[in-house]
């Protein structure tokens, strides 16, 4: 494959789709594996039984779980992580419901990957762990500008690039940093990677999917990208909980325009995008 520049890190196929914030058991998104299906009967979909059954199990105590069940063309391979900054309650809560929700949406098909805000569940024939290049990833974006773009976008980037620099230097069992800006536009943001990823490879991972999303998408007062190597998030307010990281942004122009409580990380943009890494 011929070397990409930045600009050409990622192939876009967009489907603009607005994204009202609901609750109930819709995942943000979801997506089911082309590549083969299972029947009822079939020793995959046992494999697929005992290894989302026992799933839940094999915390490593920080959110992070993984489990394979089977052999050869049979194997079932599956792994979930929750948001760094959940409770275990709740992250246990969204691990159940992510079982029973992916299987629904995804009756038949061996793979199959699902977001929700606090966690992501997949299953495949395939290796999961230790991918960081054939994933396909999932932007979100506020629909509303900063007032300052560029200026904004500075100071994000620069949030967001100090958080990846603390998440890679995390253990093998937690890859996650949080934290906010100073000034007049307060800026939060949230990076994480599995935490079987090295750091070098969790910060390669993060840098892509930062570098990626702002160069389509910069200006804007939140974003995200949904991704199970690695993901990112940042808004102009606060989405998560404990202590956090404060970053000194350079200086903006002017202040973002406020964010009603009404509005609050409503109206986002999907992007749904092809990775080269």
């Amino acid at each position: 494959m011929p070397k990409l520049t930045e600009n050409h890190l990622f192939q876009l196929s967009i489907i603009s789709i607005l994204l009202i914030k609901t609750t109930g058991t819709d995942f943000l998104h979801y997506s089911c594996d082309t590549d083969g299906n299972y029947t009822t009967n079939s020793t995959y979909r046992k494999n697929l039984d005992i290894t989302l059954s026992t799933l839940p199990a094999t915390t490593n105590g920080f959110g992070f779980f993984n489990s394979s069940t089977g052999r050869g063309t049979d194997r079932v391979n599956s792994a979930a992580l929750c948001r760094g900054d959940l409770e275990p309650a709740l992250c246990r809560s969204c691990l159940n419901d992510s079982v029973v929700r992916l299987r629904e949406v995804c009756p038949n098909q061996k793979g199959a990957v699902g977001y929700y805000d606090e966690c992501w569940l997949r299953y495949s024939n395939k290796t999961i762990l230790g991918n960081t290049g054939e994933d396909d990833g999932v932007f979100l974006r506020n629909t509303q500008n900063a007032s300052d773009p560029d200026g904004f976008s500075r100071a994000t980037r620069l949030l967001l690039n100090e958080l990846r620099d603390d998440a890679a230097a995390g253990g093998s069992l937690r890859k996650f940093a949080s934290g906010n800006t100073t000034g007049p536009a307060t800026i939060n943001g949230l990076v994480q990677c599995t935490p079987d990823l090295s750091g070098p490879k969790c910060s390669d991972c993060l840098d892509k999917a930062i570098r990626g999303f702002f160069v389509q998408f910069g200006g804007h007062i939140g974003g995200r990208i949904l991704q199970t190597a690695c993901n990112f998030r940042y808004e102009v307010y606060r989405f998560f909980n404990g202590s956090t990281l404060v970053v000194s942004p350079p200086p903006i122009s002017a202040a973002t325009p406020p964010v009603s409580s009404a509005t609050e990380g409503t109206i986002m943009v999907l992007q749904i995008y092809h990775v080269f890494f």
